[in-house]
């Protein structure tokens, strides 16, 4: 089929060369661009017949207009022969690892729903693990033609796919047409942007081509008639076929009058072909190819006949005409007209009031054979409302499907639809508007607030209200939309009270986003207060336990006996969908619970991880960075919080993304990664600031603060912690563990040269402190107070903070005590006394990744007359954070292809990372890695 192209030589070389470095193993993407008729179909085709020569696979999909609204159109096209083979290697790559979560694509039946929004981010990362599968097997292209009309989730899968082609022995080539809109306008540009080299834009045929063309369908044309022609056509393959065609069609003779009289052909004259061809074909053609016009790619001919109203003999009989004459031609099982602009000019042709009976009936047709919900729901949403009970039931179902296998976009263009019918009972049209607003949420979406509130509106009994209500606002609130959250949950409260467990429930996560802002924060508070009796429900417990430790910086001990009892509750697998969990982590976080807190952590990331729930996956990892954190696994922090930060950075609303910012930021800065860090503050916060007074960015002001004292840009850090200081005022947060300004505040204040106003504040946070009876945040005071103090009395208070944390795991803190006590002694004159906590500090730190601190003990011990070590070019401390966090896994006996599911990175880069790994750390096996691991991870208390 290559050899048949005319003048595409060049084309074809450059396709030829991208399939090349697919083969050798340097994934792509490559577009091929063009205005409609310009031959980017044919190209394709002879693309995928010349990796079929090479020994690739090719799996082809092709986007039309009708199937935009589609979930999973191309997707499913591409991995339906995967899906159905019954050759084992390609079946079983379906089976494989991650790679199953794609079933929820791809199987007619797809399993059970994901938490809200994660089955979207299941379905593509199981589609992305497929990809990686199959090619990891055979070389595999992926071809999509007309991709410009390609549904939204398929774009979006297709867009986080390219991040991992480099990897891979897969490529995908596209075919685009010029200036057409597509439904993600922003997915289709980063998909073609992600192509290494500008498109192959195929050149018109020049009038040499033309004259072979001409000669080949009009024997008797002269140069002078194909010169016409090809002035007519404009060099447009498509066109000028077109244009023969008409010509065929009049019954017209190539002559010199005939030449003369042709005009400009374009797309609009396609029509006029089709019908003349159409005219003289025999009665039933016409409704048999407009029928296949409506059915789309790939429809059956059975299904075709029904709808124009044939007998299946007299449609075979009308088929073989219409492929004779060029209108039509085969798609797999079934039929598909010939190009996207016979389809379309026959789809336009049709009266609107035609156009929708017959989807309506095909709609029909598709439900008698029990065909795929979505695809009847795609007919319905094509016709005109007529306030049908069974369209609404149908569409309905539809959207449920769609919820299921990932494709919000698409259940909500169903869901809109049977909204339009309308609907007959009241109640119905309050749940579609809330299932609508928590679609439109799950995206992040223009509208969710609006559909969630008229549901809530419209309910027509105390309990639907409240249960809307409670979805939308627990909908909102994990997607970081905390004050549309609070507004829902205000409109479900305000009525009559209806259940009391439901409006208890909706009024204990209006609490949870409440407590995240100063404007709101005080309301919230008297609300918990109304429910501080003896025998309030568990969870009630979670608020009360925040408002004991941050408001009243309660003793650790009482904290503990008020949250014991809800413990159960926001254990995962429950919880999982409520903010109520995430509150209960803060507090075991800020009263010193370390170890339950991790594990409430580990119980959300070893549930979401095998799912692919990568919402909940983010949440777990950024509440556990900051564990990890005051244990001083800085290297383990990064990570975690590196996972949530990059979803977080492309799906969340900037309120949400701060939470993984902060811990982000303090990693990397403990790191000395402070560019890093910087690079990341500006991702998260191109506006240069966090939201006013909400308690997220009340923690990112400390942890820029931190920074810039790193970066010895003392006066910005102190502006930032006084701005910080009202914020934790104004949300009534006292606890020194959770508001910690005051200790990095006296820092910066003694680097500034103000010792008596940091004075001020070390005692401050020591009285604070030594309310709630926790070492970590009694030390961080002593600490600051030490740098008040003369190099005697600094040396005592030192002394007393490294004893407090002697024998906790709160590593962090205690490294930075040695540190000082270190420096401090050698300041004093002590310096053999200073070696043996820099010692110990400089050991703590480079085990942990704390590196900030290793070179600032480094120092100390030089000056203090020791040579330290140099930085490990080799060992365990030389491994990055990416190469320790995957020969870690390996040593727990995780798989190549495990591990890299696990961190959602390909399996090449893994085999990079234990390349490395192995040569840093002088090992040739998997079972001397164990070794070593566990001996480091004895050594430095880590379980």
């Amino acid at each position: 089929m290559a050899r048949s192209l005319l003048q595409r030589d060049t084309e074809l070389a450059a396709f030829g060369r991208h399939l090349h470095e697919v083969r050798a193993g340097s994934g792509r993407v490559a577009v091929v661009e063009g205005p409609p008729g310009v031959g980017k179909s044919s190209l394709l085709r002879a693309v995928a017949q010349v990796a079929d020569e090479l020994g690739l696979r090719v799996l082809r999909a092709w986007a039309t207009p009708f199937e935009q609204q589609a979930g999973w159109g191309i997707a499913r096209q591409l991995f339906g022969p995967v899906a159905g083979a019954v050759d084992d290697p390609e079946r079983k790559a379906l089976d494989a690892g991650a790679a199953r979560l794609a079933k929820r694509v791809l199987d007619p039946d797809p399993i059970a729903p994901a938490p809200t929004g994660d089955a979207m981010h299941a379905a593509s990362y199981g589609l992305t693990c497929l990809a990686a599968e199959l090619a990891e097997s055979t070389p595999t292209v992926l071809v999509v033609d007309d991709v410009h009309w390609a549904d939204a989730p398929s774009l979006r899968w297709l867009v986080q796919l390219t991040r991992q082609l480099p990897d891979l022995h897969l490529g995908v080539l596209c075919a685009v047409r010029t200036g057409e809109q597509s439904v993600a306008p922003a997915l289709l540009d980063e998909l073609l942007a992600a192509a290494p080299e500008p498109p192959i834009r195929p050149r018109p045929l020049g009038p040499d081509a033309v004259e072979v063309i001409v000669a080949e369908r009009l024997p008797t044309a002269d140069a002078a008639f194909a010169n016409a022609c090809h002035a007519a056509s404009a060099g447009n393959p498509f066109l000028l076929g077109a244009l023969i065609d008409e010509l065929l069609a009049q019954g017209l003779e190539p002559t010199a009058d005939v030449a003369a009289r042709l005009t400009t052909f374009g797309p609009e004259q396609v029509g006029r072909t089709v019908q003349l061809q159409l005219a003289r074909l025999p009665t039933g053609a016409t409704q048999l190819a407009r029928a296949f016009a409506v059915l789309g790619r790939g429809a059956l001919l059975r299904q075709a006949a029904r709808l124009a109203e044939l007998e299946i003999a007299q449609a075979e009989l009308l088929a073989d005409r219409l492929a004779a004459v060029g209108i039509l031609g085969v798609e797999g099982a079934g039929h598909a007209l010939t190009h996207p602009l016979v389809e379309s000019a026959l789809y336009r042709g049709l009266p609107a009031g035609e156009r929708s009976l017959l989807h309506r009936r095909a709609a029909d047709l598709l439900a008698a054979e029990q065909a795929d919900v979505e695809a009847v729901g795609l007919h319905l949403a094509h016709a005109e409302p007529a306030a049908d009970p069974l369209t609404v039931t149908r569409l309905h179902a539809a959207a449920g499907r769609a919820h299921v296998r990932g494709a919000p976009e698409a259940a909500a263009t169903f869901l809109r639809r049977a909204l339009a019918e309308p609907p007959a009972e009241p109640e119905l049209v309050a749940d579609l508007h809330s299932e609508l607003g928590l679609e439109l949420a799950a995206q992040v979406q223009p509208g969710a607030r609006e559909h969630l509130h008229e549901a809530v509106t419209l309910a027509v009994t105390p309990e639907q209200r409240l249960r809307i209500a409670l979805s939308g606002c627990r909908a909102l609130g994990l997607a970081g939309e905390f004050d549309d959250a609070i507004e829902i949950a205000r409109r479900g409260l305000a009525e009559q009270p209806g259940d009391e467990d439901l409006g208890g429930q909706l009024e204990l996560e209006m609490v949870c986003s409440m407590m995240l802002s100063a404007d709101t924060v005080e309301e919230g508070y008297e609300r918990v207060r109304r429910h501080s009796s003896a025998d309030q429900d568990s969870l009630w417990r979670v608020p009360l336990a925040w408002q004991a430790v941050a408001a009243k910086g309660g003793c650790a001990d009482d904290v503990r006996r008020l949250l014991e009892p809800a413990m159960d509750a926001v254990t995962p697998p429950r919880g999982t969908d409520s903010l109520v969990s995430t509150w209960a982590k803060f507090i075991l976080i800020a009263n010193g619970d370390f170890d339950a807190a991790r594990r409430l952590c580990d119980g959300v990331v070893e549930l979401a991880r095998p799912q692919g729930w990568l919402i909940a996956l983010a949440h777990g990892s950024f509440v556990r960075a900051i564990v990890l954190m005051h244990l001083g696994r800085v290297h383990d922090a990064r990570a975690d919080a590196e996972v949530s930060f990059r979803f977080k950075l492309g799906n969340s609303p900037p309120a949400a993304l701060l939470w993984s910012l902060f811990p982000l930021v303090e990693a990397l800065t403990e790191l000395s990664e402070l560019d890093e860090a910087d690079s990341a503050l500006e991702a998260g916060l191109p506006n240069g600031d966090p939201p006013e007074a909400c308690l997220s960015g009340a923690y990112l002001l400390e942890r820029r603060a931190q920074l810039r004292m790193a970066q010895g840009r003392y006066g910005e850090a102190h502006a930032d912690l006084v701005r910080a200081a009202g914020w934790w005022q104004r949300l009534h947060i006292l606890h020194p563990a959770a508001a910690a300004w005051r200790v990095i505040d006296a820092e910066a204040l003694v680097a500034l040269g103000d010792r008596r106003a940091a004075r001020d504040l070390a005692v401050a946070h020591l009285e604070l402190a030594e309310r709630t009876g926790l070492p970590e945040p009694r030390a961080a005071g002593l600490r600051a107070l030490a740098l008040t103090e003369e190099p005697v009395q600094a040396v005592e208070l030192l002394e007393r903070a490294v004893a407090l944390l002697e024998p906790g795991p709160t590593r962090l803190e205690h490294t930075r005590a040695l540190v000082a006590l270190g420096a401090t002694l050698r300041r004093a004159n002590r310096r053999g006394d200073a070696r043996e906590p820099l010692r110990r500090a400089l050991d703590q730190a480079q085990r942990g990744g704390m590196r900030l601190l290793a070179d600032r003990a480094r120092h100390e011990l030089q000056a203090a007359g020791a040579r330290p070590r140099r930085t490990a070019l080799t060992g365990i401390e030389s491994l990055t954070p990416s190469e320790r966090q995957v020969a870690d896994l390996a040593a727990q006996g995780h798989g190549n292809r495990e591990i890299a599911q696990r961190l959602y990175i390909t399996r090449r880069t893994v085999e990079t990372h234990l390349t490395h790994a192995f040569g840093k750390l002088g090992v040739s096996s998997r079972s001397d890695l164990v070794v070593l691991l566990t001996v480091d991870a004895a050594a430095a208390g880590r379980t």
